[in-house]
């Protein structure tokens, strides 16, 4: 068996398979394999949510905590290690903050980084079909994909209404047709993987008011820290009264790694193969369940030390999910936040700030719109916080790349 992985930077759970964009390859994908719809990122940027995919650990444990301090720990296993020690041949495709600095090439026999401009909208993708025609199998193939971030250059052809309201959902639609020819590619006794390392938030980059205002808003909130989130609130219920959007956002949210709102942390998951039951589960699940669960696919044991559980449990229950914010545009550590959610109940707080936790009932409040003062609720949720606490990591030397990326 093979495994091609597709990890599709800033991909949304709720534009797969729904109205919001136009992609017949993505939606057979999710009918005729199994589609966690609840699935759950560890952070809302790169390098730490790909880290806890790779291991099945929290931050706490693996040594990734931020885009800048990224450094895997020496004593923990990493998914293509299992692999090349099972006897896969292990390569990787990457590019936006995944550099080889950051050691998660640990464990591949290839590391490619590609730039910015390698991707399945240019001449790349011809190199990208004949690695995977010419592959030593059984292998074990990372495919980290960076088309759907911002800025996203939406292909003339797709740039229009039919292929989604919004430049994110039309350039999903064309990065669909790509896909679907590099899938084609792979064997049929290939296992077809396809996750987001966490979400986005959408409706800022269509609006120069909110642009702006989302500016101003950093300023204050980022830079001086004031708390603005009252404001903030009441704002965000007005626009959802306005809006037409059938999508999950909040006004003054701009693209990922500031929050951990379920737009920005609710991914795909989906496992297609000959021996994997399709269908929909609805169950929530976390992105350290990635690990335990591929290892078992493939009949490869590891460790029982990790945070991640396997998926292939006949009576699967909702977990417990923890997940941070930690993004470079959150300006210092004192803007980091983190949470649990924790069935129909999500925490917030912000344990470098003097800020009153948020709490939200995401049965009533699916958007997180109405902050709640619940005190019983609150010392509950505070309580299902893990007591350990991140890592001493040194901060790599990343600053050219990161503005490049546009992260600072």
């Amino acid at each position: 068996m093979n495994i091609l992985f597709i990890c599709i930077d800033c991909l949304r759970d709720d534009h797969v398979n729904t109205e919001h964009a136009d992609t017949p390859f993505l939606d057979r994908l999710s009918e005729e394999g199994k589609h966690f719809r609840n699935m759950y990122s560890t952070t809302t940027t790169t390098t730490p949510s790909i880290a806890s995919l790779m291991t099945g650990l929290y931050s706490e444990r693996n040594g990734i905590n931020s885009l800048r301090e990224a450094e895997l720990r020496e004593d923990i296993s990493t998914l293509a290690e299992k692999f090349s020690e099972n006897g896969y041949s292990t390569h990787a495709e990457v590019s936006g903050p995944l550099v080889d600095k950051t050691e998660l090439d640990r464990g591949f026999n290839t590391y490619n980084y590609r730039n910015s401009g390698e991707d399945l909208f240019s001449g790349w993708k011809d190199n990208l079909e004949s690695e995977l025609e010419n592959i030593e199998e059984p292998f074990f193939f990372f495919l980290h994909l960076w088309e759907m971030h911002t800025p996203v250059e939406v292909p003339e052809e797709f740039d229009s209404p039919e292929y989604g309201k919004t430049p994110y959902a039309r350039t999903l639609s064309a990065l669909d047709r790509e896909l679907e020819e590099v899938v084609d590619d792979v064997s049929d006794d290939t296992l077809i993987v396809l996750h987001g390392d966490h979400g986005e938030s959408i409706s800022w980059r269509t609006s120069f008011i909110q642009n702006n205002l989302k500016k101003g808003r950093t300023l204050f909130r980022h830079l001086h820290g004031v708390d603005t989130r009252k404001a903030e609130g009441i704002l965000n219920r007005a626009v959802e009264n306005l809006s037409s959007t059938r999508y999950k956002d909040h006004f003054l949210e701009a693209g990922h790694g500031e929050n951990i709102y379920d737009f920005t942390t609710n991914v795909p998951f989906i496992i297609k193969g000959t021996d994997i039951e399709s269908g929909e589960n609805s169950k929530q699940v976390r992105q350290i369940d990635i690990f335990p669960t591929l290892l078992d696919i493939a009949d490869i044991d590891y460790s029982n030390r990790i945070n991640g559980e396997t998926l292939l449990q006949k009576q699967l229950e909702n977990r417990k999910v923890y997940m941070r914010a930690c993004g470079t545009s959150l300006q210092s550590k004192k803007n980091w936040s983190r949470g649990v959610r924790v069935n129909s109940w999500k925490y917030i707080e912000y344990p470098h700030r003097d800020w009153e936790p948020e709490l939200y009932n995401l049965e009533k409040d699916p958007n997180e719109l109405r902050n709640i003062d619940n005190k019983e609720k609150l010392e509950e949720l505070e309580q299902e916080l893990p007591d350990k606490k991140l890592l001493e990591s040194k901060e790599m030397e990343i600053k050219d790349k990161l503005e490049e990326l546009g992260y600072v």
